[in-house]
């Protein structure tokens, strides 16, 4: 396989997979992936940003032909693909690919969840087509942004790039001929979009959302005739060579079907950037060991990877959106509660004055030996005493993953509010299961 014809043989690669050909350890991933954003999915729908969303788009709507998972409600499939993707996206509690940082399972399966409810598929002809999609996107993005890749930090990554991944996996579930998946890809590719300055705002969420509306739409256009180039990833002009100052377009298609990027995706035990997580890990270490009390605590000094304070250094968090993306925040939320979950990143803990008084004595310098998963987290006390505690590996990271056991956990204390306990719980026990499914829309009807 060559860079030089890295549109082709990506489009050919994925329409040529049947179920039996993807190796069993990528096949549980994608169902891990799978399982950890449909329970994103049904706790976002509670969040008043959601809300607003779905309320603007309401007169707009058309046929009522696909769920809108967590709600009682149904509405047109590329409606449906953007808010179960929102849904999926705004409490920033999905998936991130170790190397890219690139949150692929929420557009990938918005759009294939539209696209299920609209013609029967078979649960392992979806698992197949979400795996692909979540594959082609951490691809995509690794072309434009990891190393030997340059890329812009001012760019999205799941905003430029996850709209091809959802037009991959639409078109492999309906069935497009290798021109028209190179024509989806390009459709998509041409809609690319995400700037990183939206980051601790609702268009945070939205933008993986446009980027699963945008890739079913690709494949929709692909499929009635629409043309785009058919070199679009590649092309001298094309989407390598404007989102990279230097691309590498070999990692789109080098090593297709011997090498999987999807077994690098990682779920988040924490709602917030995954470069904060390692700093929770810390805080909540030292509170559970030492019975500490916030008034008790003079000076946080935190040693941490580069890259968190490029891109979660926000001292003072106006709302909930910035809190998300604010380290500062999130040690303080730690340490005064005791634990990390939705409610410590909601605009009422943004306002709890102990842990705003908190995050003021937070100090934070760059270490470029300490690994993104790493951090050093130190304590000054009012008594004299000072507590230490260094992370190794984040949990949740490649090196610490969330179990099996850990994501059905996690996804049926998302599902609370949305579905009754019993409910919740079989609807994960049934996830579990997708590859055997006659329906997997049926999963979709389920999590209304």
């Amino acid at each position: 396989m060559t860079a030089s014809n890295a549109t082709a043989e990506l489009a050919d690669y994925v329409l040529s997979v049947r179920p039996s050909d993807l190796p069993p350890p990528v096949v549980r991933e994608g169902l891990r992936s799978f399982v950890n954003i449909l329970g994103c999915m049904l706790s976002g729908s509670r969040h008043a940003g959601f809300a607003i969303a779905e309320r603007a788009f309401e007169p707009f709507a058309g046929k009522p032909e696909a769920t809108v998972i967590g709600r009682r409600k149904r509405t047109d499939a590329m409606t449906a693909g953007l808010l179960n993707c929102l849904s999926s996206s705004i409490n920033t509690y999905d998936d991130t690919h170790a190397q890219a940082i690139i949150h692929a399972s929420g557009p990938v399966a918005a759009a294939a969840l539209a696209l299920a409810e609209r013609q029967k598929v078979a649960g392992a002809d979806f698992l197949t087509a979400f795996t692909l999609g979540v594959e082609a996107a951490c691809r995509v993005s690794m072309a434009v942004s990891v190393p030997p890749a340059k890329g812009s930090i001012a760019w999205s990554q799941t905003g430029i790039c996850c709209g091809i991944g959802a037009a991959v996996a639409a078109g492999k579930l309906m069935a497009l001929n290798a021109h028209e998946l190179r024509r989806a890809i390009g459709i998509a590719a041409c809609q690319a979009a995400g700037i990183r300055a939206m980051h601790g705002t609702m268009c945070t969420a939205l933008m993986p959302a446009q980027a699963a509306q945008a890739g079913l739409r690709a494949a929709v256009l692909a499929a009635q005739g629409f043309t785009s180039s058919e070199a679009s990833l590649e092309h001298r002009y094309g989407f390598v060579a404007c989102f990279a100052e230097a691309g590498n377009p070999q990692a789109i298609a080098g090593g297709l079907g011997r090498h999987f990027e999807i077994l690098a995706n990682t779920y988040k035990p924490y709602p917030c950037g995954i470069v904060i997580h390692p700093m929770i890990d810390a805080a909540l270490q030292l509170r559970r060991q030492n019975g500490l009390e916030p008034p008790a605590i003079d000076k946080i000094a935190i040693r941490a990877n580069p890259a968190a304070l490029a891109l979660c250094d926000r001292p003072a968090p106006k709302d909930e959106f910035e809190a998300q993306v604010s380290l500062q925040h999130w040690v303080a939320a730690a340490l005064v509660r005791g634990r990390a979950g939705i409610a410590e990143g909601s605009q009422e803990s943004v306002r709890d004055g102990a842990i705003a008084a908190l995050r003021g004595r937070v100090q934070v310098s760059a270490d470029a030996n300490v690994a993104p998963d790493a951090t050093h987290l130190a304590l000054a006390l009012s008594d004299g005493r000072s507590l230490a505690c260094g992370i190794e590996h984040a949990l949740g990271s490649k090196h610490r993953p969330m179990s099996d056991a850990d994501l059905t956990a996690k996804f049926e204390q998302l599902a609370e509010g949305s579905l009754a306990p019993k409910a919740a719980k079989d609807l994960a026990a049934e996830c579990w299961r997708l590859a055997d499914l006659p329906d997997a829309g049926a999963l979709a009807r389920a999590a209304a």
